[in-house]
Formats: C-alpha cells, structure tokens, sequence
C-alpha cells in the first residue's frame, strides 16, 4: 500500500471512529458547557446580577445562573440534545430576554445586548 493510500486509510478511519463517538455521546446523555454574557444596549458594558436559565421542553429548567460583574453567566453541564432550549434572561423577577439556543457541543453564544 503506498504511504498516500495508508494516510488515506488512516484519516477516514478516524473520521468514522469520531463520528461514532459523537453519536455514543450524545446517546449516553452527554453533557457540554454553555456560557454567554449580557451588555447593556445603551453603553455597550456589562450587566451584572440578572438571571439566565435554560428550559427545555421535555427536561424541564436549568438552574439559575445569575450574572458576574463582567455580565457572564453559564453552565457547566447541559445536555446535549437535538431539540432546542430556551435561553430566558430575568430582571427579578419580569422576563426581559427569550430566545432559542441548541446545545449539540460546548457553547459560548454570542454576546447579548438588553
């Protein structure tokens, strides 16, 4: 076999055994991080202490992850699923923020700005 064929062989094989760990993964309940951080529309910094939770349709809420003084907020483990979550952001206890979010690998969303 030439050296061309045996990378060929090798990178394919890889593919295959990656692709199959990702399905076992998401199968066995795997879990990610998923993390973002609210600014303020106005003066572009940060907002500290509202509240961000996950709902999903059939596992039900996250637990609650309030905002650091740099406006960051996350999860260390979330189930990967195919089904979309929701991300819902609380100023007490009025919604300010709902929107989206699919968890199929670690997930840093883009910065939200209320």
């Amino acid at each position: 076999m030439t050296r061309r064929r045996q990378l060929l062989v090798l990178l394919l094989g890889a593919a295959v055994v990656l692709g199959t760990n990702t399905a076992r993964a998401q199968a066995a309940g795997a879990s990610v991080p998923v993390q973002g951080q609210v600014l303020s529309r106005s003066s572009g910094g940060p907002v500290p202490g509202v509240s961000a939770v996950l709902v999903h349709q059939r596992l039900g809420r996250s637990a609650l992850s309030y905002t650091d003084a740099y406006g960051h907020f996350g999860w260390s483990a979330i189930p990967i699923r195919p089904e979309p979550y929701f991300l819902e952001i609380y100023w007490g206890q009025q919604l300010i923020y709902r929107q989206p979010v699919t968890v199929r690998s670690p997930t840093t969303l883009p910065p939200i700005r209320l």
